[in-house]
């Protein structure tokens, strides 16, 4: 797609009713609509596995949050070309968002597909997935609610498990201290088709909420 063809980022957030830029919880049933399941991508990327589960599953309403304007623009585009009612795009640091947008137990599924792993050491303390934001993402899971994670880099893989293990209120549906072998009933990201044709591993989990 050209960026000659997008939309500016100005326009999109003055006049795009499927782009919110907020610092409150709206009313997720009057912003779609309805009462439909309410489910959370966090760091879209170019927005592939966002728009078809959005196509997937008509009957549920998807939010994907990120805060890179190129992606946004891109997905914006694609929703209105496609003619997706059932997506809203916020923008922003989920860290930050996360925990005014969304009231307690309010979220059915949270999807975060390879958040960047910031490999150098000194670079840590900038990924996303630490205790905190996880106890946040526990309290907005309605019971029974899903926290799907994948990632391609092994170190954080393992932090990232520890630290699901950790919390209290959710259980790995894989069992203490596994990884998920493979995931069935999603697409597949730009970067885990990528991952996959080149042989590399991919690391799955799949925490629920007691």
């Amino acid at each position: 797609m050209s960026l000659k063809n997008l939309i500016s980022f100005d326009e999109i957030a003055e006049s795009n009713p499927n782009f919110l830029d907020i610092d409150y919880e709206p009313g997720w049933e009057a912003v779609f609509g309805n009462t439909n399941p309410l489910n959370l991508e966090v760091g879209f990327g170019v927005g592939n596995f966002l728009i078809e589960m959005a196509i997937r599953e008509p009957d549920e309403n998807f939010i994907g949050m990120d805060f890179y304007h190129k992606g946004i623009r891109k997905v914006i585009t694609r929703i209105g070309r496609y003619q997706v009612s059932n997506i809203r795009i916020v923008y922003g640091d989920a860290k930050e968002k996360l925990p005014i947008l969304f009231n307690e137990a309010e979220l059915s599924r949270v999807y975060i597909n390879f958040p960047d792993p910031w490999p150098k050491k000194k670079h840590h303390k900038r990924r996303l997935i630490k205790p905190a934001f996880i106890k946040n993402l526990a309290a907005k899971l309605k019971p029974g609610g899903e926290i799907h994670i994948a990632t391609d880099y092994e170190p954080y893989a393992i932090e990232i498990l520890e630290f699901f293990e950790a919390e209290p209120l959710l259980t790995n549906k894989s069992g203490y201290r596994t990884f998920l072998a493979q995931k069935e009933g999603t697409p597949q990201t730009k970067y885990e088709k990528k991952f996959i044709n080149s042989g590399e591993k991919i690391f799955y989990l799949e925490f629920v909420k007691q």
